[in-house]
């Protein structure tokens, strides 16, 4: 009898053991529903890191905050904003913008940016972006090929640790005649659109005459090329000049309203001027507006 008893009791301990692990995997992957936002680089001498994360601690759902990293800052710096990040919101890392793409010039470079950025901050991320905007070639300015060669050495890196990945792509007004489906096809490797846990879409209205896509085809085209992948937009936002608090509430009710486009369909969005535009929250219409969106 007192072996029964033993026996069950360490059956409900190693019940218990598993439910505490299954409760802390399930804190460190976003929901279905991804609820994006950008903090980007350009804040640390006006805003304070506190109040960004009382902003984001506030919101009714725990959001995915896309971290922009400068490589001017190397991954330990990021330290401390990771952390307390990390303890109001998901993280999804980018150690390298599309807009510093240029300055890792072979894929072993660009390998090593994100094996440090894991070394320091791998237990803060829950999605690390492999790639932003890789097909931006106006502004990337080197080969294809050699970018797809750096978003796979970074995909191998991370994903050999077990961890998630995302890619982003750019899209542009059809008649821009840059087409980022045709680029997929040609520059990207298959095992990267099998394989990664995430394929986004960037898009700009004002960098597009207010060009409005049929996301639902896009999607679905798009579907095809990540069969795996769960899908969204990776970046949105009110960037032209004479934007305006009504110009960018309008926009942020049209995209975080977006309806769910294909079964792998998850949101997203990541307003990319968030902090400038949202903080400080407690008089800003704007972040009034996300709050609202975040349901």
């Amino acid at each position: 009898m007192k072996i029964k008893k033993i026996y069950i009791f360490l059956l409900i301990c190693i019940i218990a053991v598993f439910i505490i692990i299954f409760k802390l995997h399930c804190k460190l992957i976003p929901t279905e529903k991804i609820y994006g936002l950008t903090v980007d680089d350009s804040w640390y001498e006006d805003i304070s890191l506190e109040e960004i994360v009382t902003s984001l601690k506030d919101l009714k759902v725990k959001p995915t905050v896309r971290i922009v990293m400068s490589k001017d800052m190397a991954p330990g710096e990021y330290i401390e904003i990771f952390n307390k990040i990390h303890e109001v919101a998901y993280i999804m890392a980018q150690p390298v913008d599309s807009y510093e793409m240029s300055l890792y010039k072979d894929a072993e470079s660009y390998r090593l940016r994100f094996a440090e950025s894991y070394k320091y901050l791998g237990e803060y991320v829950d999605i690390w972006e492999i790639g932003n905007e890789i097909n931006g070639e106006e502004w990337i300015k080197q080969d294809s090929f050699l970018v797809a060669d750096k978003v796979m050495a970074a995909y191998e890196e991370i994903s050999s640790k077990g961890k998630k990945t995302a890619i982003t792509l750019y899209y542009e007004n059809p008649e821009y005649d840059h087409d980022m489906f045709k680029w997929m096809e040609k520059y990207l490797p298959k095992e990267i659109r099998e394989g990664v846990d995430y394929g986004f879409i960037s898009y700009y209205e004002d960098e597009n005459e207010g060009y409005i896509p049929e996301w639902s085809k896009i999607f679905k085209k798009l579907e095809d090329f990540f069969p795996n992948s769960k899908l969204g937009i990776g970046e949105c936002g009110n960037i032209s000049k004479d934007a305006n608090d009504d110009s960018k509430i309008k926009m942020i009710k049209h995209y975080y309203s977006m309806p769910t486009y294909t079964k792998n369909y998850v949101g997203g969005y990541f307003w990319w001027n968030y902090v400038v535009d949202c903080i400080p929250n407690e008089d800003s219409e704007v972040y009034k507006a996300i709050f609202e969106m975040f349901k």
